[in-house]
């Protein structure tokens, strides 16, 4: 099913909004590959975010979504969106800071988190329903190690305004998940992301 673009900006919003974050959805279910002047094999240079399990599959477009972004903690912006379409649901951190999140250093692999266990940047966590349309969902899993991590692969500037600086950040991830009322039920969960991300201007 193909449905309208959005693009993804990533705002800044005090934690009083944090209740609107979760209001936000991504509505497309395909993305269009783009001519990539620097490729990272395997992630389209199309805003997205995807994902893989054993069950079923989405490309989610977000090349025109706006998102806010909350405050996790003093050096830390959060973002979340929920797919309307598949009911799935994102939580990615990252530094606040331009000058922070420009660092070479960067660019590694990160600890996949359980919803609400966030402690850092570049973590990422995800909600998803067992299959398509189910109402059981599967919860992602604490975890850093050779099958559950998140790698940051790209963070490239964008512009600027008076007070923030844009980046697109580039990632691939592989995620334990277990389902929320029965831990028993395991599934590996894996795919990219393409997000355009505003932090404070430096």
């Amino acid at each position: 099913m193909t449905g309208p673009t959005f693009k993804c900006f990533i705002r800044k919003a005090t934690i009083g909004a944090l209740s609107l974050l979760f209001a936000f959805s991504l509505h497309s279910c395909v993305y269009e590959d783009k001519k990539d002047d620097n490729p990272t094999p395997g992630i389209t240079e199309s805003l997205h975010f995807n994902f893989k399990t054993p069950d079923w599959e989405r490309n989610i477009d977000c090349e025109r979504l706006d998102l806010p972004a909350i405050d996790l903690d003093s050096a830390t912006y959060i973002v979340s969106a929920t797919s309307a379409s598949t009911l799935s649901t994102f939580y990615f951190s990252y530094p606040k800071d331009s000058s922070q999140i420009v660092k070479p250093t960067n660019l590694k692999q990160y600890s996949i988190k359980r919803v609400g266990n966030y402690d850092g940047p570049f973590q990422l966590a995800l909600k998803l329903p067992v299959t398509e349309g189910s109402s059981q969902r599967l919860i992602s899993k604490d975890g850093l190690s050779a099958d559950s991590y998140n790698e940051i692969v790209s963070v490239k500037y964008d512009g600027h305004n008076a007070t923030e600086a844009f980046f697109k950040v580039k990632a691939k991830y592989q995620m334990q998940t277990a389902e929320v009322n029965d831990p028993n039920l395991q599934k590996t969960v894996s795919g990219t992301f393409h997000f355009r991300i505003r932090t404070t201007r430096k």
